[in-house]
């Protein structure tokens, strides 16, 4: 009895150390704690070992997407909380249940880069909802924003790590739903890392790099695709659009799961399900003139995105894609440096020639926010006109309440 308690109890803090970012002896780690191996542990715990990677991911959006209101909120934001400089009020009220709210009644922010929403609490189901107004980097001013559903299950796929569903209502709406942590972090793009933070072993967790380009734009697909999801609801009873695991409490995991084949029948993704092609429009949807179809398009057999997060259904048009020539991770890193978050247009000159003019292959053309575009990843060879001002044009965002 002694034996088998001592046993535990060595198995018990092996598992301890290793969530707290510990480093142990592999040889420790008995059977049942390897089986355990779809855990994930957390991006402080990946940085224990991986301090540069750690590092240079702090710098990134990635690890800044959603955060406390004194962490992240906008210096001019802030300044222009009540009113901006053409008179527009700043935020007032909550989306769903319509009650006003003040800055102080703001739990979490989203975004920095491009523009930035605002989520308070909604007392209805517990969850967050967003105010009725967003801040545009560009032009400094506030603009209306309407979304109403509860953050946790319309959006957090994408802005969050392992994401699951974890409580469901009537005619699969999502009532509860858990994360291990905020923001894009390390097992996003690695997968669970408990069996890798035991073994310490390249073999036991997911590198982008060592996979297929495909495989490799998979991991980056999942989020940057726009679609409409008929599987999964909010809990407002609407259709979502971001893409949960199929099961209840289950997560999508990178290098493992193969998303593309969840649900195709409820779920409406241009360019990725062969049922749902890019070339035609869908009215009546969130895809409703989401690409440019047009008789332009059609001809060249280009069709780039009129809204934003459709990098992945624009780079699967590419014969970088097709031939299997390049990943997005040959142009962007998630580690920060050494191509940081923004391709750096020598890699295209690299193969091109001098020629190449990497910003005017990539014209801003989808709308993230008013006059405020996205740059294009269809790499079309007769590019069209921008249609306003890309994030890699703007300044550093600056913080209200600096580190």
């Amino acid at each position: 009895m002694r034996i088998e308690l001592a046993a535990r109890g060595i198995a018990a803090l092996a598992a301890f150390l290793v969530v707290a970012g510990c480093t142990t002896d592999p040889a420790m780690h008995t059977a049942a704690t390897r089986v355990a191996d779809d855990r994930f542990v957390g991006s402080q715990t990946c940085g224990a070992c991986h301090q540069d990677h750690f590092k240079g991911w702090q710098d990134t959006y990635h690890s800044k997407m959603v955060r406390p209101l004194r962490e992240g909120l906008l210096k001019d934001a802030l300044d222009f909380w009540a009113k901006d400089a053409k008179g527009n009020a700043g935020p007032s009220k909550a989306n769903i249940t319509g009650t006003p709210a003040k800055l102080d009644d703001v739990v979490y922010v989203v975004g920095s880069k491009w523009k930035q929403r605002y989520l308070v609490k909604n007392p209805q189901t517990g969850n967050h909802q967003f105010l009725d107004k967003q801040w545009n980097r560009a032009t400094r001013l506030w603009e209306p924003y309407g979304q109403k559903n509860d953050w946790e299950t319309q959006c957090s796929t994408c802005h969050a790590t392992a994401y699951r569903v974890e409580s469901v209502g009537a005619d699969n709406a999502i009532l509860r739903a858990s994360m291990t942590e905020k923001n894009i972090g390390c097992e996003s793009c690695h997968g669970p890392g408990l069996r890798h933070a035991n073994t310490r072993s390249k073999a036991d967790i997911f590198n982008p790099r060592n996979a297929s380009k495909a495989d490799a734009d998979k991991v980056c697909g999942y989020c940057h695709i726009r679609g409409e999801n008929e599987f999964w609801r909010t809990a407002q009873g609407n259709v979502s659009e971001h893409l949960p695991h199929p099961v209840a409490g289950q997560t999508y995991r990178a290098g493992r799961d193969d998303w593309t084949t969840w649900y195709t029948a409820k779920y409406l993704l241009p360019g990725v399900h062969a049922d749902d092609p890019v070339n035609r429009n869908y009215p009546k949807t969130d895809l409703n003139n989401a690409f440019y179809v047009d008789e332009a398009a059609q001809k060249s057999g280009t069709f780039e995105a009129l809204k934003h997060h459709q990098q992945y259904q624009e780079h699967l048009q590419t014969k970088h894609a097709k031939a299997g020539l390049l990943a997005c991770i040959d142009c962007h890193s998630s580690h920060g440096a050494p191509r940081k978050e923004v391709a750096d247009a020598a890699g295209c000159t690299s193969c091109h020639g001098p020629a190449m003019d990497a910003r005017k292959m990539m014209p801003g053309l989808a709308q993230t926010a008013g006059g405020l575009m996205m740059r294009s990843h269809a790499f079309n060879p007769n590019p069209r006109p921008p249609r306003g001002t890309t994030a890699d044009q703007l300044p550093p965002p600056v913080y209200a309440y600096p580190n």
